[in-house]
C-alpha cells in the first residue's frame, strides 16, 4: 500500500490510522515523502507501526515521480494507493484482495468514494463511477473513471505502466488511458474510501494545467476514432467532462448534442468502444449537460432538447440500467 505525501502533516496521521486498522493485516505500508518541509515524514516515522516504510525525496519532484518511487519500492503481489488526505474504510483492502484473487482476468480494481470535510466530518453523498470495464473505457473519453485513492492492482501490471513525468497533473488519467486497452479493469459498487474535500486539492490549485493535460489525453483518444478536433471543439469536449460549475446555454447544448452523436457515429466506423457502453456514457454526459443548461436563463430549451434527443435512449440500455441499480445500492451505504 502506497501513500505519497507533500506537506500534509495535519492529515497524514489520519490516513495512516485508517490503514493500520485494516482487516487485511498482511500489508506493507510505503510512505513516499516528496520533499515535505512541514514534518510529514516525521509523522510517518513516529506512527509506531513496523509495517511503515518511508522513502524520502530530498526535494519536491512532483506526483508522478513520487508515485513511481512507491511502485519501484513495492514488493507485494498487489499494490494499493491511498492519497495522504483521504481515509480507507476498514474492509477496503481485504475486499479488493479477495476480489483480485477470485477474478484473475481483472488487473486493477477501484471503488466508490464517500466524502469528508477538511476537518474529517463525513458528508452526504458518494461518487459512483462506471463499474464495468467497457463502461470505464468509454468514460475515459470524457473524464477519469476511477478514484485514485481507491485503486488496487496487480503489481506486475502497475509496474509496467509507470506514471509519466510529462504529466505533473492528470498523471492518473494518463495511466488509466494507457493501461485499460490492454488489461481489464473494474470498479466495485461499494464505498471503499472517503475522499477529503478541501481547497488545497490539486484540482483547485492547478485547474489551467489540468485542462492542458486533459487536452493532450483526449486528443489521442479522439484520434483513435478518426477525429481531429479544432481547438474550440477540444475545449468544449474538456468542458463536457466537468460541468459542475459551467453555465450551459443553448449554443453549447446544441454543440454537445451534435458532438456526442458524432462520437457515436465515429465509433460505429472504428469499433474502438463497446457501442452500448458508449451510448450509455454519452447519454450520462448529455443528461449532465441538460441539467447544467436548466440553470441557465433559458431552461425550457434544455427540456425540449432532452425529450427530443436520441441520446437520451442510452440511459435505458442494459449498461445504463445495471449502473443505476448498483448506484442505488451504493447510496444506501453512505
Amino acid at each position: 500500500m502506497i501513500i505519497t505525501v507533500y506537506n500534509r502533516a495535519e492529515m497524514l496521521g489520519e490516513a495512516l490510522s485508517s490503514v493500520a486498522v485494516s482487516r487485511l493485516r498482511d500489508l506493507e505500508i510505503i510512505v513516499v515523502d516528496d520533499g515535505s518541509i512541514d514534518g510529514s515524514a516525521q509523522i510517518a516515522e513516529d506512527f509506531g507501526d513496523p509495517r511503515v516504510r518511508i522513502i524520502r525525496h530530498d526535494q519536491n519532484r512532483g506526483i508522478p515521480a513520487a508515485r513511481n518511487s512507491g511502485l519501484s519500492a513495492a514488493t507485494g503481489q498487489y499494490i494499493a494507493w491511498l492519497d495522504s488526505d483521504d481515509i480507507a474504510r476498514p474492509d477496503r483492502f481485504q475486499v479488493q484482495a479477495d476480489f483480485l484473487d477470485a477474478n484473475p482476468e481483472i488487473a486493477m480494481i477501484g471503488g466508490c468514494a464517500g466524502r469528508l470535510s477538511k476537518s474529517g466530518r463525513r458528508k452526504r453523498g458518494a461518487r459512483v463511477p462506471m463499474l464495468d470495464h467497457e463502461d470505464i473505457r468509454a468514460q475515459l473519453l470524457f473524464r477519469s473513471p476511477f478514484q485514485q485513492s481507491s485503486l488496487m492492482g496487480r503489481a506486475e501490471v502497475l509496474k509496467a505502466f509507470p506514471y509519466r513525468l510529462s504529466f505533473p497533473v492528470c498523471e492518473d488519467v494518463d495511466m488509466f488511458a494507457r493501461l485499460s486497452p490492454h488489461h481489464r479493469v473494474a470498479n466495485l459498487p461499494r464505498i471503499l474510501v472517503d475522499r477529503r474535500l478541501h481547497p488545497e486539492q490539486t484540482i483547485h490549485l492547478q485547474s489551467r494545467h489540468i485542462r492542458e493535460r486533459k487536452g493532450e489525453i483526449f486528443r489521442v483518444a479522439l484520434a483513435s476514432l478518426g477525429i481531429d478536433p479544432s481547438l474550440d471543439d477540444l475545449e468544449n469536449h474538456i468542458t463536457l467532462g466537468n460541468l459542475k460549475s459551467v453555465a450551459v446555454g443553448p449554443e453549447l447544448l446544441q454543440w454537445s448534442e451534435k458532438w456526442l452523436i458524432g462520437l457515436r457515429e465515429a465509433n460505429h466506423r472504428t469499433a474502438i468502444y463497446d457501442p452500448r457502453a458508449l451510448a450509455f456514457v454519452s447519454a450520462r454526459i448529455w443528461l449532465l449537460a441538460v441539467r447544467a443548461a436548466l440553470r441557465s436563463p433559458e431552461p425550457s430549451f434544455a427540456m425540449k432538447r432532452l425529450m427530443r434527443s436520441s441520446l437520451s435512449m442510452g440511459l435505458a440500455n442494459s449498461h445504463g440500467l445495471a449502473w443505476l441499480r448498483h448506484s442505488a445500492r451504493v447510496k444506501l451505504q453512505v
